[in-house]
Order: C-alpha cells, then structure tokens, then sequence
C-alpha cells in the first residue's frame, strides 16, 4: 500500500493542535454554555434513541475535519468520506459532507450562528471547553449502550479511555500516534553506533547524541520543547503527573517532573541537541542532519521519501525510559466528538462512526493517513494491514506502546486554552533558558489551579 500522508503540514498541525486552538475557544461566551447546555438537556428524553434512515431521503451529516485541511492527509480523509457515502451511507440514508477546518475555528463559528455541526475531528486537550460550552454530547446519552458496546469491542482498551471525561466518552480515539524516536541510520553508523539497537533509556539518549555530535558534526537528538504532546509522556514516565486523577488541579511541579523536566534541559542544553521549532527539526531530520528526532508516525511516509532521496535509511526507537521504569507514551491527534439533535441524527452520525472506526475506516487511515490503526487486530490480518506493517515495520512499535499508553491530559473547564499555553511556556522555559526548573513549574502550576473550576 502506498501512504498519502504528511510530512512539513502534518508538524505545524500537531503543533496547531495543541497550541493555537486560542482565541475562539476562549472566547466561548456565556450565551454559547447556555445554549449548548439547553441543546444537551432538550434531548434528554431522547438520550440512546436512534431514529428511522430513509434512503430515498437521505439525511445529512457534516463532518468538520482538520484533516481535509492539509495537502498531504485530505486525499485519506476525502476516501473515507466517499467510501461511506458510496456504500453505507446509501444503503442506510446517509450523506456526510465533510468541511475543512485548518485553524480549528470554522466549528465553533458555525455552531455560534446556529448551523448544524453534528461531527468534529477534535484535539483532546480542550474537548472538556467544548462539551461545556458547545454541546458536545457522550457517546453514552446518544447511541445505544448494547451498539456501543459491540461496536467498541476489538478497539485497544487504552485507546477507548483516551476522550472520557467524568467516566463518559465525550470522544471516541479517531486519529492518533505515539511518539517515536526516528533515527538517520547513516549518522548512526558514522557516529560507531547500531541504528537497530536505539537508545533504550535517556541516558543513552544523551551518549548518542554526544557520540553523533562528535564524530559527525551533526545535531544528535531533537525534541523542541514546545511539542504539545511528548512532553506530557516524559513526565509520566519518570512518575511525575500533569493533572491529577480527577482532573482538580495542576501537578507537574512534584520531584518527579521536576526531575524528567531537569534531565531534558540538560539534554538540550549538552551542545548536541538541536534548537528550533518542530518545523525546523523536521525538516532538519528529513535533510540528513539530524540523528534522533521524536516524533509522530504520521510523519513517517514524509520521512522516509526523504532518507531515499538523501541515500539513507530511517530506523526507528520507542520513547526512551528513565532508568529501569518502562516508558509511559501520551497520544497525539484527535477524537470523534459528537453532537446530534434529533433520533433520526443519532442514527445518521451513528453509521459514520462505525464506518470510519470500524475495520475498513481504520485501514484508510493507516494505510493513506498514517495514524495507528486501533482496531489492533489489523496489523495481523492479510485482509487488513499485515502487508503494509510488514513493509513499515517502525508501525510495530507504535502499536506495543498503546499497552503502557495514558491519555495526554483534558484540561478542564472554560479556562482550558490558558491553561495549556500556561503549562507550555513553563516546560519551554524550564528546558530552553537558564531558569530554575522547579520555581518556574511551581510558579505556572499554582496560576494553573488559580484557574481550575
């Protein structure tokens, strides 16, 4: 199979994803939460009821999708779509209409001025926001609990937690990777080391990248410390927390962050770590002149065109582990968030979901998108994925990760945006400046909990 997927785009997207949903997300009014509360209790008496599709009158779902925003995805997602509307969709009654929504914005828009937004491709870190003050409804109060149950069987369990909030899906896991460490396997091999045998730990992370440094000339490692993601797996990794369990408060200014934050400025700061935007370490790692750079698969078909061109091979490592303590990835990408207003609606979204979480749904997304398939069992089915993970064996270590994967954090209530920018600010000061590590986290972690609902 070929793979149709990011590799520039995609970076500034994750970056986007977890950094610039700003302005209208904090600018959720007051009007918004009322209405988008009304809406959620004016169908209360119709929660879990799915209405009758008539495919002589279709009934219409608009889809709003970052990912048909994006040159390198919008062929995938633009396939799922038309492979829906041309066989479930016209058995059953339904017609998605899929809407571009680059800056993750237009969704919110039109909800304000009252149009029909039944479908969201969603980032996790603000979902809470959302379904507080744009209707966004649980999967749980819309869809039949014994459908959903037997839709949801086959799907990774972790996976399945990834957009619960207060015990509820607000979110079903769509499209998501976990970090990998991409490896230029030609620097490795100047450099005296064995791109099949990648660092294991952060320690080796730091001699690597020494090692690379020294005998090549080239930056060793590359993780730009406003990432939006990985740095949340760093610090469960080394014990340490973001939130706490119940999403109350802020946590991350505990030892053990404050370590895993501590090792990563020393790691930057040691003269062979590479400075810049994931942008730049990106194009860095795709121009040969970089050895280690973490980051997601979907970056993978973009990386791996480019070691063909550059006459070198990508090999790839799981996210390095602190000491002896097995590694703790979080998820990138995004949920299926949902908010239909009528039975007939439910049944409709319904369909959809199934289709693109289902068995064919997720092989489109691997295959042509390049986000792990959650539907496990793919990778081991000849009718499914086995050939493709089988050409692009790094997929193996995405997929073993889901067993240790924990959610990247949902940042609670209407404050959620400021919330993210406060915590990102600190980790990029902490790791990038000569700033006391443990000051500047206690210091964003209490303005953080100042915050909290």
């Amino acid at each position: 199979m070929t793979m149709k997927r990011l590799a520039k785009g995609a970076i500034a997207l994750m970056t986007v994803g977890s950094l610039i949903l700003s302005s209208a997300c904090g600018a959720s009014t007051g009007a918004n939460h009322a209405s988008g509360n009304a809406a959620a209790n004016n169908q209360s008496s119709n929660e879990a009821e799915l209405g009758q599709l008539d495919p002589a009158n279709p009934t219409k779902v608009t889809f709003y999708s970052y990912s048909l925003a994006y040159p390198t995805m919008k062929a995938g997602m633009e396939q799922l779509i038309k492979e829906f509307n041309d066989t479930v969709g016209k058995e059953k009654g339904v017609i998605v209409e899929g809407v571009p929504d680059a800056t993750f914005q237009q969704y919110k828009v039109d909800i304000s001025a009252g149009k029909e937004v039944d479908v969201v491709q969603h980032t996790f870190n603000l979902l809470d926001s959302s379904r507080l003050g744009l209707g966004f409804k649980a999967y749980e109060d819309v869809f039949p609990k014994a459908e959903l149950d037997e839709h949801l069987k086959g799907i990774s369990p972790n996976a399945l937690e990834l957009g619960k909030i207060d015990g509820k899906m607000y979110g079903l896991a769509f499209t998501f990777s976990t970090p990998i460490v991409f490896i230029n396997g030609k620097l490795f091999q100047e450099a005296g080391l064995d791109p099949a045998n990648p660092p294991k730990t952060w320690d080796d992370v730091k001699k690597a990248s020494l090692q690379i440094k020294e005998k090549t000339g080239k930056d060793g490692f590359g993780l730009s410390p406003s990432n939006g993601w990985v740095t949340e797996g760093v610090i469960l990794s080394n014990g340490g927390r973001v939130l706490s369990e119940d999403r109350s408060k802020a946590e991350f200014a505990n030892k053990e962050s404050v370590d895993a934050i501590s090792m990563w400025k020393d790691l930057y700061m040691n003269g062979a770590s590479a400075k810049g935007t994931d942008n730049e370490l990106a194009e860095q790692f795709m121009a040969g002149n970089l050895g280690m750079y973490v980051s997601s698969t979907s970056l993978y078909s973009g990386i791996k065109k480019a070691s063909e061109a550059g006459g070198w091979q990508v090999y790839g490592g799981a996210l390095p582990q602190f000491g002896d303590k097995p590694s703790i990835p979080v998820n990138s990408g995004s949920v299926l968030a949902v908010r239909p207003d009528t039975p007939t609606k439910n049944a409709a979204v319904w369909e959809f979901i199934k289709f693109v979480t289902g068995d064919r749904g997720y092989t489109i997304i691997t295959s042509q998108i390049g986000y792990l398939p959650l539907r496990t069992g793919l990778a081991d089915d000849p009718n499914g994925l086995k050939d493709f993970v089988e050409q692009n064996p790094l997929y193996k270590i995405n997929l073993e990760q889901l067993s240790r994967i924990q959610p990247v954090a949902i940042w609670p209530g209407d404050s959620a945006t400021e919330m993210v920018t406060a915590f990102t600010d600190a980790v990029v000061k902490s790791v990038s400046t000569d700033a006391n590590v443990e000051q500047t986290l206690k210091q964003a972690q209490d303005q953080i909990n100042s915050m909290m609902p």
